[in-house]
């Protein structure tokens, strides 16, 4: 039986600390997401849009000019696990809490059933051993989990994958200003500036049903038109009438 004072020794000491460490992490993950509220909301999305289309372009041409000849020869058995273990999916900083937690814990179990106080300078180093592999696979178990049901995150949106989608007007859209709501492929919704397309002199009231018809990179603004799947009030009238 491990009493308090057992705790204290240094071969229990080394499992201990981690522990200790996990539940830090934890505590701090916690409070940075619940000081992470308010955001920019979806007005800014417009903003996000350009920076991840510019970002991602940039990311592109750099890898394609400069390569990454260590990442291809990386071992198929290796990237598979990985990949398995949630790396890339999960964060590193969740994955490293798991390690810790499941370290620690194993250590502690080991040292108990190998009586380690015995012969702590020997038998410590088999508790090692058995807590770095626990802690491993407890790692990859939680992350293999994360990467089955944590939240994907949405990928990053471009000008041209808002255009030919479907929205409704928040402010009314004129040559030189408005705001429309659209929802992408994913259905999430973005909130961007938006102008009518030249020569279209009419401007779209509020809730009005739109349609992106392209982007206007020198104005920052997404081109729109009157959606052809509404149906205008008097047509709607006009069944309704025939129905009766």
């Amino acid at each position: 039986m491990m009493t308090p004072a057992g705790l204290l020794q240094w071969w229990n000491l080394v499992f201990l600390l981690p522990i200790v460490l996990s539940v830090l992490l934890l505590i701090a993950s916690a409070a940075g997401g619940l000081g992470e509220g308010g955001g920019h909301g979806d007005v800014d999305t417009h903003a996000e849009v350009e920076a991840h289309a510019d970002v991602d372009a940039h990311a592109d041409v750099h890898a394609d000019a400069h390569g990454h000849p260590e990442a291809e020869s990386a071992p198929g058995a290796l990237s598979g696990a990985l990949k398995f273990a949630g790396v890339g999916a999960v964060p590193i900083s969740l994955l490293a809490q798991g390690f810790l937690l499941f370290f620690g814990v194993a250590g502690l179990a080991a040292n108990l059933l190998l009586n380690t106080e015995t012969d702590p300078e020997r038998r410590v180093w088999i508790a090692f051993v058995v807590a770095v592999v626990v802690g491993v696979l407890g790692a990859a178990g939680m992350g293999a989990l994360g990467r089955r049901f944590l939240p994907k995150p949405a990928p990053a949106i471009g000008n041209k994958d808002l255009v030919g989608r479907t929205g409704r007007v928040v402010f009314a859209v004129t040559g030189d200003e408005g705001l429309v709501q659209v929802r992408d492929a994913v259905g999430t919704l973005h909130q961007v500036p938006a102008r009518v397309a030249p020569g279209d002199s009419a401007p779209l009231g509020s809730g009005q049903e739109i349609l992106v018809t392209g982007y206007d990179h020198e104005r920052g603004a997404f081109l729109v038109d009157e959606s052809p799947f509404t149906l205008s009030a008097d047509v709607v009238r006009r069944a309704g009438d025939k129905v009766v």
